[in-house]
């Protein structure tokens, strides 16, 4: 009987030991597994290469900081990136680091560089928003990256410090060089909230969608019209905030259509600029008429009204 309960407690022994081994392991690797969970997410949302530099979570600290986000371009633009972001660092609710839902009071993002690159011809961020479109579609024909994983709900997301660069646009590059727009701080409340938390992808697609549209708002009269035209057509086909129960405060106002205020201000730009072409044109075609009209009477005599006598 001694023997027996020796070995109970050698057995007993031996599978905490392991269990702590393995709980030890997994605290190890798991700034591997959700950096892998951040580079996967980053493509799949975007049909681009994102990397991330490094990742570091506390589960005792309910910490989470990341380094060097980074979207690259498509294939045939030379700018260094789409898009790249430094660091940020994360305070999450440590009650919620066991759920399947994780609640984050406040996340700042800083530090953004984005890059509308024209070189290609086609632009780079037509070719990122319609991988969003992709991705937002129910039709789409896979899964999401992380699919079964955490997912996490943000009262406040703000995004502070956005540099976008506007770069090979033919003609205009060559003359002034790239032009630079300095977007405002935007803060978008609830995020996930609605829809009982997004995944690592999701939360990707709606920050590289609100750059996008914040670039667009706070470029207006910089960002060539037709770019403008281009962009505001493509993330009108996205889902806005409002649908996701997202609310957008700052000094851009509403963002929740998505930057429709300078979709409609470059539409306008562009109907007149139509429309000053097409009046420029009927002004030619009735000097045109006119001409011809007066060679035609000069021709057979009917310019004047005069008796020529018998």
């Amino acid at each position: 009987m001694f023997k027996l309960i020796k070995w109970l407690v050698v057995i007993v022994i031996l599978i905490v030991l392991l269990v702590v081994g393995l709980v030890v392991f997994g605290i190890s690797q798991i700034d591997g597994l959700v950096k892998a969970a951040i580079e996967k997410g980053g493509t799949y949302a975007t049909g681009v290469e994102t990397t991330v530099d490094t990742v570091d979570v506390s589960l005792r600290g309910g910490t989470f900081a990341m380094d060097g986000f980074n979207l690259a371009n498509p294939d045939g633009y030379d700018s260094p990136h789409f898009l790249h972001m430094g660091g940020t660092n994360v305070a999450v609710s440590t009650a919620s680091l066991g759920q399947d839902v994780i609640s984050v009071p406040e996340v700042t993002l800083a530090g953004i560089d984005l890059y509308l690159d024209k070189s290609g011809g086609n632009g780079n961020y037509n070719f990122v928003l319609e991988k969003l479109k992709r991705f937002e579609s129910s039709g789409s024909d896979s899964a999401p990256a992380n699919e079964g994983g955490k997912k996490v709900v943000i009262d406040k997301l703000v995004i502070d410090g956005v540099t976008t660069h506007v770069t090979g646009v033919p003609g205009l590059s060559s003359l002034t060089g790239d032009v630079k727009v300095n977007v405002p701080r935007i803060e978008l409340l609830n995020v996930g909230a609605e829809d009982g938390g997004m995944t690592t992808a999701e939360l990707i697609n709606l920050v590289v969608k609100t750059v996008i549209a914040a670039s667009v708002e706070a470029g207006g009269g910089i960002i060539p019209a037709d770019m403008l035209t281009d962009m505001q057509g493509k993330l009108s086909q996205l889902v806005s905030l409002d649908a996701l129960g997202i609310t957008s405060i700052g000094e851009l106002g509403d963002l929740n259509a998505l930057g429709g205020k300078v979709g409609e201000a470059a539409k306008e730009k562009l109907d007149e600029a139509v429309g000053g072409a097409q009046e420029k044109a009927q002004d030619a075609l009735d000097d045109a008429a006119k001409k011809a009209e007066d060679k035609l009477k000069g021709l057979f005599g009917g310019g004047d009204d005069e008796d020529d006598g018998p």
